[in-house]
């Protein structure tokens, strides 16, 4: 694996100027400049290009067909010579001008090193804090933030692209499968890293069922016979709770048994 730099940031984009736009400028404004740049189009049609064309820090950029967003932060993949990769996509931004400043310090050798989301709706925003312990449950329903998540590069050597078979989660997929299975290392940092638009394809309602159905099938091919376990476990859990919610507990108390969390 050839490695120039600590970290390259990959950006990918189709017919999104306006977002291209927000995503040039907040790389513009960083206030450390020390890493790779790339840019990979879906041959996009809407002045895209010439705006990749006329942004003199770009390092690389293509403009091409792809088949999707994973296809395409693949080829960036290929493209990317950092030992660290930051996914940066058309409409999201970094936190503030001090992100890739603070972070590189913090670029240590884990192979996942992540931290916290800016969520942003039409008209209000929150931070979202992640966990510090990354576990299966936490796996189950839920994620990290692409755009707030360092990777080190030799983890796609190591254990695959994103599997472009997943048409909507298969970043939370590769998470998923070297994090829970393959257990990388993994460290959290504080910081909010990135401003995310949760107008986009993973946060909208109309994807929700592709989204279950796309989660549901790469659990059961990696974790099928643990996710029966585990999901009756939850499913014990709830009743227990609810239990322990009525009159009921009292008996259950009686026998020793504690509250549940």
């Amino acid at each position: 694996m050839k490695t120039n730099h600590q970290l390259s940031i990959i950006t990918v984009n189709l017919n999104n100027k306006e977002g291209l736009s927000k995503t040039l400028a907040s790389i513009a404004n960083q206030s450390c400049q020390d890493f790779e740049y790339i840019v990979i189009d879906g041959s996009s049609t809407d002045g895209s290009v010439a705006l990749m064309q006329n942004t003199s820090f770009i390092d690389r950029w293509i403009s091409e067909k792809d088949t999707g967003v994973y296809d395409a932060m693949n080829k960036g993949i290929a493209l990317a010579t950092g030992s660290y990769l930051l996914f940066l996509n058309s409409g999201d931004q970094l936190f503030d001008h001090t992100v890739i400043e603070n972070a590189m310090p913090k670029l240590t050798g884990e192979a996942i090193i992540y931290g916290n989301l800016k969520q942003v709706w039409t008209d209000t925003y929150r931070i979202h804090y992640f966990p510090e312990k990354l576990t299966f449950g936490h796996f189950l329903n839920q994620t990290i933030g692409h755009l707030s998540t360092f990777i080190r590069s030799d983890l796609f050597e190591k254990y695959g692209l994103y599997e472009t078979e997943y048409k909507i989660v298969a970043d939370w997929a590769f998470f998923t499968k070297v994090i829970v299975k393959e257990n990388v290392s993994v460290k959290y940092i504080p910081d909010v890293v990135g401003t995310f638009d949760m107008n986009g394809m993973s946060s909208d309602p109309v994807n929700f069922e592709q989204i279950n159905r796309e989660r549901r099938q790469f659990l059961r091919k990696h974790f099928g016979r643990f996710l029966d376990d585990y999901e009756q476990h939850e499913h014990t859990l709830q009743i227990l709770k609810r239990i322990q919610s009525s009159k009921g507990f009292r008996w259950l108390k009686a026998l020793g048994v504690k509250k549940f969390q």
